[in-house]
């Protein structure tokens, strides 16, 4: 597989971090209805444009530790085309809303090309998110293992990678994150082909990702 040639991590944090999203927190404000009137507002936001061709996700250094409780490096994921999110587990708003977003685009892909696609989530809240907690969730919201890639990693990593794909999160005094809502769609070398931001309205998601498969 021909790879993209390596850029410094800060350059390639730098040129994403011009394609700003606006944060949300992990619940509603008070003034929503519910869950999903915050995701019909969060429709209207455009998609980010792609930065420029060359930079991979895959150049950052960092370590992290899946579901399984096993240590990979960023370039393991590379080879097929992935879709990502950085997500909390005890996070009862958005998050679920972001997860489910990542399963319509799961389920638009034609059956015999799933296992062409990856999804990653990536958590905000290292701390209490452990590989074994990553597994609890993940068969509590029925996440395909064979498809679904859960990472765990340290602060310092946590923060290279959000900085990266501008997501922008904060702890909150009860104990939650407020952080932005974003689908990153990577292709085989790591590249960012294309970026959702706002919940609710996958269509140009699923065409990014339809598109990455011809």
């Amino acid at each position: 597989m021909r790879r993209p040639p390596t850029r410094p991590a800060a350059l390639l944090a730098a040129t994403l971090l011009a394609f700003g999203a606006l944060a949300s927190g992990c619940r509603p404000s008070a003034d929503d209805a519910s869950a999903g009137d915050a995701a019909a507002r969060d429709t209207a936001a455009p998609a980010a444009a792609a930065p420029a061709a060359g930079y991979s996700l895959y150049d950052l250094p960092s370590v992290w530790r899946d579901q399984r409780g096993d240590t990979l490096r960023l370039p393991a994921l590379a080879g097929k085309v992935r879709v990502l999110a950085m997500v909390y587990t005890s996070c009862q708003a958005t998050c679920p809303l972001i997860v489910a977003d990542l399963k319509r685009v799961e389920r638009s892909l034609p059956a015999d090309r799933r296992s062409d696609v990856g999804f990653v989530l990536v958590s905000l809240d290292p701390a209490r998110d452990t590989p074994g907690r990553l597994a609890e969730w993940a068969e509590q919201t029925q996440l395909d293992p064979a498809r679904w890639t859960l990472l765990s990693g340290d602060d310092e990593a946590v923060r290279e990678l959000a900085a990266t794909l501008d997501v922008r999160y904060q702890a909150q005094p009860d104990g939650e994150l407020a952080h932005t809502n974003a689908l990153t769609v990577l292709d085989a070398t790591g590249a960012v082909a294309h970026r959702q931001l706002g919940l609710g309205d996958t269509r140009a998601t699923v065409r990014a990702t339809r598109a990455l498969l011809r």
